[in-house]
């Protein structure tokens, strides 16, 4: 009788629960996490070598180090990354969470050029995620407090931000 019950319950299990389970952890198709071990972008980085990079990209600037040598290069690399995931889950909760440390890291930068791509940052998530605690976050940190309408063109506000950007 006791085998019976456990039979039943792990047949409901695997009927009910089972598939909202593999869907939220990433393990079927239609996914809406990226698995751990993924890898996105030109430069294979999985979720948390993105938010990784964000991290360190953040700390060496704020040691002294060169803002251009960490736009042109890891961060570069992580927004490649991050397109990539986003193309393939567009409904992960965390791709909006990197954006707004991208964003944070970039502010740090203290350049026309990290701040324009600060601005670009907060548009795409703005756009792309525009009822989540992190797009709010973003137009306070940028000083947009409202959607901006540049969401889209987030190009055309700062004629100075690298055009090879990847969004």
């Amino acid at each position: 009788m006791v085998k019976l019950r456990i039979a039943v319950l792990g047949l409901a299990l695997a009927v009910t629960g089972a598939p909202a389970l593999a869907d939220e952890f990433g393990t079927s198709s239609t996914s809406r996490l990226a698995p751990a071990d993924e890898y996105f972008g030109r430069a294979k980085m999985s979720v948390l070598g993105i938010a990784n990079t964000i991290r360190d990209a953040g700390r060496h600037l704020d040691e002294g180090g060169s803002p251009s040598a960490m736009l042109q290069g890891p961060l570069f690399l992580a927004v490649d990354a991050i397109r990539d995931w986003e193309h393939k889950y567009p409904s992960d909760h965390w791709i909006a969470r990197d954006l707004l440390a991208l964003e944070l890291v970039y502010l740090r930068g203290g350049t026309r050029e990290s701040y324009g791509l600060a601005r670009r940052t907060a548009a795409w998530i703005t756009a792309d995620y525009p009822n989540s605690q992190e797009a709010q976050r973003a137009r306070v940190a940028v000083g947009t407090p409202e959607r901006p309408s540049y969401a889209h063109d987030a190009v055309s506000v700062d004629e100075d931000v690298d055009t090879s950007w990847p969004h």
